[in-house]
């Protein structure tokens, strides 16, 4: 009987053990989405002014312009994407801004001028 007593509370401790573990390992747990970007903004660098248009078209029309000032640190956006959402998700217009913010320091420190999509 004492033996039992001794197994059961040995194999409760394991399994609390294995639970504290558990909660302690799932805090960094975090998800990583990959989705192709359906529509490639098209991008316009004046290299004087320190500025980059990026522009999201589809069928040939405007939906979504973003402008990065970068030597005032300025992002001004026109436009929308809920017209377009169905061919656009699963990104945002959020998710637009940060892409093209991400393309302007590649841009402007390797000079490069009126890339284009077609």
């Amino acid at each position: 009987m004492k033996k039992n007593i001794i197994i059961m509370s040995t194999l409760a401790m394991i399994g609390l053990g294995r639970l504290i573990f558990n909660m302690n390992t799932r805090k960094n747990v975090g998800r990583t989405l990959f989705a192709p970007l359906t529509i490639v903004p098209e991008y316009l660098v004046d290299l004087e002014k320190g500025q980059v248009i990026g522009v999201v078209k589809f069928n040939k029309k405007v939906y979504l312009t973003i402008i990065v000032d970068v030597p005032n640190g300025k992002v001004v956006t026109k436009g929308s994407l809920r017209r377009i959402f169905k061919h656009t998700k699963p990104f945002k217009k959020k998710h637009y801004i940060k892409i093209i913010k991400q393309e302007v320091e590649y841009l402007i420190e390797n000079k490069i001028i009126n890339l284009k999509n077609d």
